[in-house]
């Protein structure tokens, strides 16, 4: 294959050339582009992930304590002045 595109690449005229050339440069750019934006959103993910974890980690601490009561409690042991 690489030798049939030779021989086509070769038949055209110079302007045609350029504007292979410059079209197989777009293709190279917008291959590297997306590898780059499957990093960051590869990266992305795993920082929410790790984000996830540690905002889970303390999710069941009030499981069986009633809140209110337990904020009566607090204000009722503080002494004030």
């Amino acid at each position: 294959m690489p030798q049939a595109v030779a021989e086509v690449y070769n038949a055209l005229s110079l302007t045609a050339q350029q504007e292979v050339y410059d079209f197989m440069m777009y293709l190279v750019q917008k291959q590297q582009k997306t590898l780059e934006n499957n990093k960051k959103e590869s990266r992305k993910q795993k920082r929410l992930e790790a984000l996830s974890q540690i905002s889970g980690s303390m999710k069941d601490i009030w499981t069986d304590v009633d809140v209110l009561e337990y904020q009566r409690k607090m204000r009722e042991e503080r002494s004030i002045g």
